[in-house]
């Protein structure tokens, strides 16, 4: 379960880290790769469009898995690295003897 959820961030971090790239600036003619007919694809009488949308959901998708993986992780680690350190009981030997 936890390497699916972490599957589905993946998917979903390189997803968004695109559709940003795609989306034109407010001042903008056009978006990062020059093409103006892109914009009149997903053009609507709204501001906030079909992509900007998608953003939105992938947005909070991002969010739940970061919060389900770091509930997971917490779980499963439950120990600390210093629980496997041996600490020796033997006085160490003195030195210049």
């Amino acid at each position: 379960m936890y390497g699916l959820i972490l599957t589905i961030h993946f998917i979903v971090c390189v997803l968004l880290i695109l559709l940003v790239l795609l989306q034109s600036g407010k001042g903008s003619a056009a978006g990062i790769f020059g093409a103006s007919g892109a914009d009149n694809l997903f053009a609507s009488p709204t501001a906030f469009n079909a992509v900007n949308k998608f953003t939105a959901i992938l947005a909070a998708v991002l969010m739940a898995t970061s919060i389900i993986l770091t509930i997971a992780s917490h779980k499963a680690s439950s120990s600390s690295v210093l629980d496997k350190v041996e600490i020796p009981t033997s006085a160490p030997a003195e030195a210049g003897k």
